[in-house]
Order: structure tokens, then C-alpha cells, then sequence
């Protein structure tokens, strides 16, 4: 199956998951909950039963509208949940040139760009629409080397040239109100299982809404147990494929694998590598490695990047890499495939670049 054909496919799953939660919601709350309290009531009174719920609190139109606004809600806020903790800053510097000269490149219009003060090596892009604004923290900046600088923020521009960054903002969003949702339901079994964890509003809950919150946990649950599982894995296997479709892509862009490739391996030497999976992680998914997306004030003075090194350097630098990596490194995670893989697949790149020479 090609990468695209790939992709197309897990989107499909995706949009289907969407539709199917926004769908299991109307049916829980609007047939299936009702009607159980109903069908319980005539029970008691007449000692039958009558379970009319093969339908739909909505007309089918209604419900379209539903699911199409909730997927458009998740492309506003997932955007500005993101960059809700950046501002922007100072225009006019190499960063910025490099990001401009990238897209022209790219033929894609160019990305806002935001640098922000954080000490934590960070660099992702996040979009809706046409928008697309990539983050870049000064930490970063002082970490890589000018051509490594370059081929992250390639990598980048590669993403907003493949018309995934809206894709990634909405699945990673997802991911999360699937779990949330999830969890909500089981608030009844945390109630007596552990109670002391419980929030303000969790026990606001059980004292005003405590038997809905009862059916909700035996009945809603169940059927909501599969979607943050589904969502992980469609965002698993989404993020994956851009990942290497990126690299690729930002090899193109620069002419230069090896750059990238040693901009990885010293981000992944300097980057913690997420313990907990995606749907406690969240935004990961949108960063070059697994790392929390950087928050910091926006700069009015950003650093220069340092001079590059040679290729034979790099090529040392990353046979070194390969050998002495840890499992931290070479392990991946729910949101990106190991950074020693991409790096051997960058080092091929690379040497079929040279044979062409």
C-alpha cells in the first residue's frame, strides 16, 4: 500500500470514528438513556417492556450538521489551544529568512512563525485551513547548527506543504476528548474505587446528577470504551507516515540528509522521552521528536545559529549516534517512529544523493 493510499485510508477511519462518537452521544443521551429509564417506569407499572431504540433523537440531517460542526470545532480550538501559551515577536531575523526562502522553495505561502524564549529544545507546526504557524524555541536554536537549523525547520515546511498540519491538530484534539469523554463516564466507579482523586466538579456531579451519572457508567461506557484506543491508533499510525513523508520531503527541500539527521540525534539526546502514551501526551504528536510543545514570551533578540560542520564529521557524529544510543532514543513512541530509524533512513537518503553526483 502506498504512503498515500495509506494515509487516505486512516483519514477515512478517522472521519468514521468522528461521526460514530458524535453519533453514539445523540443515541446514548437522546434514545438509549431515556428509554431504559421509560422502559424501567411501564415495567414496574404494567409489567412490560417496549425498547423502540434503533433510532435517532435528530433527523439524519441534523446529525450531519452535528458532525461536521464538531470537526470544525476541533480544527479552531485545537489551533488555538496550541498557540495559546506563545506570542508573537520579532520578524525580522535569520529564522524567519530561512522559513521564507523554505516556502518559497516549497511553493506553499509562507507559515507564521513564532520564536519563543524556552530553554527546552523545541520546533512544530500547528494549522487549520490555510493557516499554518510554526513554533520555535530559542533552545533549539542554540542547540543546532545553522544547516540543522534549516533542515528542521524544512521538515516543517514539508508538513504544511503535505496539508497535514490541520490533519494532526484535529486527530491529536480528538484523541483527547475521546479519553475525556471516557473517563467522564467512569466518573461512578472512581467514586467508589477512588475518591479521594475526585475533582470539584466531579463531586458536584454525584451530588446533583448522581443517577444519571450511575446509567452513564453502566450503560454509556461501554460503548465509548473503544474510541480513545481507536483515535490513539489512527493518530499513531497517521503521525508515523508524516513523520518519514517529512523527512523525505524536507531532504528535497535542502539537498542536505545528514543535517537532519544529526539535528535528530541531538534533539533526542536532549529531549526526555515521554513515559506515558498519547492520550495522556496529547500535543506531542505535533513536534519534529516527542516533546511537549515549548511555551515561553515571545523574543526580541534571537540567537544565532552556529556555523555548520562538515559532512564527514556528521556522518562520524552519527555512526557514533547509532552505537551508543540508549533505549530512551532508539525506542519509539505513540506519536513518532524511533529517531534511529529515521536517522538510517536519512543516511540512505543521503548516499543515494551522492551516487546521483
Amino acid at each position: 500500500m502506498t504512503l498515500r493510499l495509506r494515509i487516505s485510508a486512516v483519514l477515512g477511519v478517522f472521519l468514521v470514528a468522528n461521526a460514530l462518537f458524535v453519533l453514539v452521544l445523540l443515541w446514548a443521551y437522546g434514545v438509549f438513556l431515556p428509554g431504559v429509564v421509560a422502559s424501567a417506569i411501564v415495567f414496574v407499572q404494567h409489567g412490560t417492556v417496549s425498547l423502540p431504540f434503533l433510532q435517532l433523537p435528530v433527523s439524519l440531517s441534523v446529525a450531519a450538521v452535528l458532525i461536521v460542526a464538531f470537526l470544525l470545532a476541533q480544527i479552531y480550538y485545537g489551533y488555538r489551544r496550541v498557540l495559546s501559551g506563545t506570542a508573537g515577536g520579532e520578524t525580522d531575523h535569520e529564522v524567519t529568512h530561512i522559513v521564507r526562502r523554505l516556502a518559497m522553495t516549497a511553493d506553499v505561502p509562507e507559515p507564521d512563525l513564532r520564536v519563543v524564549a524556552d530553554d527546552e529544545p523545541s520546533c512544530y507546526t500547528v494549522g487549520r485551513l490555510t493557516d499554518a504557524t510554526i513554533v520555535v524555541s530559542t533552545g533549539l536554536i542554540e542547540r543546532l547548527d545553522r544547516d540543522e537549523l534549516e533542515a528542521v525547520l524544512a521538515h516543517e515546511v514539508a508538513h504544511v506543504a503535505n496539508r497535514d498540519v490541520t490533519l494532526m491538530t484535529i486527530t491529536t484534539l480528538f484523541v483527547e476528548i475521546a479519553d475525556r469523554a471516557y473517563h467522564g463516564a467512569r466518573l461512578a466507579r472512581r467514586a467508589v474505587v477512588d475518591p479521594d482523586e475526585l475533582t470539584d466538579r466531579g463531586r458536584l456531579a454525584l451530588v446533583w446528577f448522581l443517577p444519571l451519572v450511575a446509567l452513564t457508567y453502566v450503560f454509556v461506557a461501554p460503548l465509548l470504551w473503544a474510541f480513545p484506543t481507536v483515535a490513539d491508533w489512527a493518530t499513531r499510525t497517521l503521525s508515523y507516515a508524516r513523520e518519514f513523508a517529512a523527512d523525505a520531503a524536507a531532504c528535497e527541500l535542502t539537498g542536505n540528509p545528514l543535517a537532519l539527521a544529526t539535528a535528530l540525534c541531538s534533539l533526542a539526546e536532549s529531549t526526555t522521552a515521554p513515559e506515558r502514551d498519547l492520550r495522556v501526551a496529547k500535543m506531542r504528536a505535533l513536534c519534529v521528536v516527542p516533546a511537549e510543545p515549548t511555551r515561553g514570551t515571545a523574543v526580541t533578540s534571537v540567537p544565532a545559529a552556529d556555523e555548520p560542520i562538515d559532512d564527514e564529521t556528521r556522518r562520524e557524529h552519527l555512526s557514533a549516534w547509532l552505537e551508543g544510543q540508549t533505549p530512551a532514543t532508539a525506542v519509539g513512541t505513540a506519536t513518532h517512529p524511533p529517531v534511529d530509524e529515521r536517522v538510517r533512513r536519512l543516511q540512505t537518503i543521503a548516499a543515494d544523493l551522492e551516487g546521483q553526483t
